[in-house]
């Protein structure tokens, strides 16, 4: 068949570099709306690493929990808190090898990422609240008090996962996300601090697991924040090379926390 006379015009700019070829250019305006940018390899492997780092966790936590009848809760949060952060990873890495999954997928990330942050700050406050307090300090709230104010908070997060899932997981979605693990965040770091200051662990296995819960905790918060800045003028490559290395901290943080679980658990387990 013929080619009409517009047509042939712009095969033929095309073949002099001054239209683009029609091939090349639906792919990439398609592609930058569900690619996400500073995916492929690093993407792929930092998620790898913060699964396989959480399932160890998850694993060690649970064997603590288990032969430490004192400290079981916290060590279940700490399990919990991991377990969640392993599915986060795994739909990480779904979300990289297939960069056009549905919205439910993405919703179940963004809420998986939430609650990681969330069950590392309880695991922190649990332990606070645990430790006998000093003659010097009072109690900032009452247990009962925080759990109410932290059910209401957990409540707010899982109302907004409908929302996601109908509407997509959108800037505001992602800010409001980021605002609350933000929120999270601040709130274990602060009991991590005080328990830190009471040097009521210090020296022990708990010691260890607060240090690491606290930098888990701020890396994972701060992947919220960094995903958040959508709103901002960031460049996008600069935002996707951040969290590649805060997941990458998330999992190097976990592995040495690992080791030190292992070792407590091998201690106890000879004891």
């Amino acid at each position: 068949m013929p080619e009409t006379g517009v047509d042939a015009l712009v095969g033929r700019l095309a073949n002099v570099g001054l239209v683009p070829d029609i091939v090349d250019t639906v792919p990439s305006v398609v592609g930058a709306a569900t690619v996400p940018v500073g995916g492929g390899v690093t993407r792929f492997v930092a998620g790898v690493l913060v699964f396989v780092a959480c399932l160890g966790t998850t694993r060690y936590a649970l064997v603590n929990a288990s032969r430490e009848p004192h400290d079981t809760l916290v060590w279940r949060y700490v399990a919990l808190s991991t377990a969640v952060g392993g599915a986060f990873a795994a739909l990480t890495v779904v979300e990289t090898v297939s960069p056009a999954v549905g919205t439910v997928v993405l919703a179940f990330k963004l809420l998986a990422q939430l609650f990681f942050a969330v069950f590392l700050a309880l695991s922190l406050r649990e332990l606070y609240y645990a430790q006998p307090t000093t003659s010097t300090e009072g109690d900032r709230l009452s247990l009962s008090t925080a759990r109410r104010v932290e059910t209401a908070f957990v409540l707010l997060a899982l109302v907004q996962f409908p929302i996601i899932v109908w509407v997509g997981p959108t800037a505001v979605a992602r800010v409001i996300i980021a605002v609350a693990a933000a929120a999270f965040t601040v709130y274990g770091a602060s009991f991590g601090h005080a328990i830190r200051a009471r040097r009521v662990t210090q020296g022990t296995v708990l010691d260890a697991t607060v240090t690491y819960t606290i930098a888990v905790l701020l890396c994972v918060g701060a992947v919220s924040v960094t995903e958040g800045a959508v709103v901002a003028p960031v460049p996008q490559p600069a935002v996707a090379g951040a969290i590649n290395v805060l997941l990458v901290m998330i999992g190097s943080f976990l592995i040495s926390l690992i080791i030190r679980l292992k070792r407590s658990a091998d201690a106890t387990a000879g004891a």
